[in-house]
């Protein structure tokens, strides 16, 4: 195994887990995990910020009854419900 530090010190990774369809519990893609992980990437990108914070795509953060899941690093911050007024509060956050 090699280990190296990350080129970037930010990161936020959001939930776009997909359950089968009928399953009895929710999921963050039925309420717009994907959506919300493209928009959260562009806002980097638009804001200059894609050097320091990157956005990565995740499997079940376990939270999935709270909405769409996100976890960011450092800081370690689960964060539950997230919502499009949420994106920039949580780009604030991560990029110091």
């Amino acid at each position: 195994m090699l280990k190296f530090p990350a080129p970037f010190p930010a990161s936020v990774f959001v939930c776009t887990h997909k359950r089968p369809d009928g399953s009895p519990k929710p999921c963050c893609a039925d309420r717009g995990g994907a959506e919300l992980r493209d928009e959260l990437k562009q806002m980097s990108k638009d804001q200059g910020l894609e050097t320091r914070v990157k956005i990565f795509t995740s499997g079940c953060l376990g939270a999935c009854e709270q909405g769409v899941t996100a976890v960011s690093f450092p800081g370690n911050q689960l964060m539950l419900g997230i919502k499009r007024e949420d994106l920039q509060k949580i780009l604030d956050e991560v990029a110091g």
